[in-house]
């Protein structure tokens, strides 16, 4: 029995124990420290979005508009949350979905139909909206909207394997968007105008389209003859590269519409022949805008698409309407376009900002002879801000359309389209009324030369592990002393 007194006395002195017990203490209080830390981070819900464009993040615009509710909004999930494991393609939606429950006056629910069928029929008995398992509802009193893959994500199609991939997230566009068509006492309304050989926005342009309807806007179509005027519900009228010019009557209506208070987008796009647009032009000489039946041709080699002088890639002006872009680096692609004058200003109460212009050597040539008009710098796109009627008339005159297609929105990029909100955004202004972008999904690359190749080869193959074993064998020679 004394000797294993001995034995025990003698371990509890050793100096082997002492530095073993102080490196179990130590690591011991590390562990804390990382669990204390771990549930503060949880308590507080502290998260980090480290992705490229912030895709379970709320932007700037999203904040405003939830900040400012004045409506209790339900978002409700319908399936189990639970069920979401972090490599389901919803996870960034459930993810997201936490921004916006945090504000008071959103309350985010998750219902799993599959165990509570009835929920479908409480929230649509008429069984109007067909929701089924994985979609969203957004409700504020008896309005509702339904949201589903489509609306959450960006796709597209392989026309060889036949599949359909996700190329980006629509998900906060859909649900801010959401949001504002539940809460909102009104729903602004963009006519499309047909009747003159346009383009119809179902055709080409549904992006735009799809953009429009997710923020809040009804989109229709309108033929100002048959219904003998603009509609008194109308927030903005569209023209989309008319091949046909305006009726007197036409022209008259559209007039006394702009007089008071009225905003237009008129997109046109060079013809191959030489129509006369002389009721088009009437109507826009007086805001100080005459438009030019030619094609442009841009002798500057860096502001056209390698190949083709008339595929421009114009200069954007600095100026209130552009205040939101970057002209240093904002590209967009106008692959065929015409021009337009700014006419002499007498009248205070005219304001013509040009938006997009060509470089100083680039060419108006006839649309029939190819001949040369002008040469300089040519207007592109203007904006025109007019308070001589009866309310702020604002109109927009673009001398191509293709630039914010679904086919430009696909070779160029989104510019086309963000061109586009840019200015309805700057003719239509009411409280919060914001436009949601769609997200891309990027992936990001750390691109290293050759020569940082092998240093970092050295680095972890030699060096590392050399520092190791010296580091190893140091603590070695002196526990061996101890």
């Amino acid at each position: 029995m004394n000797k294993l007194l001995q034995f025990f006395n003698h371990l509890v002195k050793s100096k082997n124990l002492k530095y073993g017990t102080a490196s179990l203490i130590m690591i011991a209080f590390v562990v804390a420290i990382a669990v204390i830390l771990n549930l503060i981070v949880d308590m507080l819900n502290i998260k980090w979005d480290l992705t490229p464009n912030k895709l379970y993040s709320l932007s700037e615009e999203s904040k405003q508009i939830l900040e400012k509710l004045e409506k209790d909004v339900v978002i409700y999930g319908l399936f189990d949350e639970g069920k979401v494991g972090a490599n389901d393609e919803y996870h960034e939606v459930v993810n997201l979905l936490e921004q916006y429950d945090k504000y008071d006056r959103v309350t985010v629910e998750y219902v799993d139909i599959d165990r509570n069928p009835d929920f479908v029929t409480k929230i649509d008995p008429d069984d109007v909206l067909d929701l089924s398992h994985r979609e969203f509802v957004v409700k504020c009193g008896d309005k509702v909207k339904k949201l589903e893959y489509y609306d959450l994500f960006r796709t597209t199609f392989d026309q060889y394997s036949f599949q359909v991939y996700k190329t980006g997230s629509n998900a906060e566009q859909g649900f801010t968007g959401a949001i504002k068509y539940v809460t909102a006492d009104v729903t602004p309304t963009i006519y499309f105008i047909e009747g003159h050989g346009e383009i119809g926005v179902d055709s080409g342009f549904t992006t735009i389209k799809t953009i429009l309807e997710r923020n809040n806007f009804a989109v229709k179509t309108l033929n100002v003859l048959t219904a003998g005027g603009v509609p008194e519900d109308a927030t903005i009228i569209v023209f989309l590269s008319p091949s046909r010019d305006l009726l007197l009557e036409e022209r008259e209506k559209i007039q006394e519409y702009l007089f008071n208070g009225g905003k237009a987008m008129m997109f046109f796009d060079p013809l191959q022949t030489n129509v006369a647009f002389t009721e088009f032009n009437k109507l826009l000489e007086e805001f100080n805008v005459s438009l030019n039946n030619d094609s442009v041709k841009e002798n500057d080699a860096s502001r056209h698409l390698p190949n083709n002088e008339f595929a421009l890639v114009p200069q954007l002006k600095q100026n209130t309407v552009n205040s939101a872009l970057s002209p240093n680096s904002f590209l967009m692609v106008m692959e065929k376009a015409r021009s337009m004058e700014i006419l002499k200003n007498e009248k205070t109460y005219i304001t013509v900002y040009p938006l997009v212009v060509t470089s100083e050597t680039a060419e108006s040539l006839n649309v029939e002879s190819q001949e040369n008009n002008k040469t300089g710098e040519l207007n592109l796109a203007v904006a025109v801000d007019y308070k001589g009627g009866m309310g702020d008339t604002k109109i927009v005159v673009v001398g191509d359309s293709n630039f914010f297609s679904d086919t430009a929105s696909q070779y160029y990029g989104p510019n086309g389209v963000y061109f586009f909100l840019n200015n309805l955004t700057w003719m239509y202004q009411p409280k919060d009324d914001i436009f949601i972008a769609p997200k891309k999904y990027e992936s990001q690359y750390i691109s290293i030369s050759a020569s940082q190749r092998n240093l970092f080869t050295i680095l972890l193959v030699v060096v590392l592990p050399l520092l190791i074993f010296a580091v190893g064998t140091v603590v070695y020679i002196r526990r061996r002393h101890l």
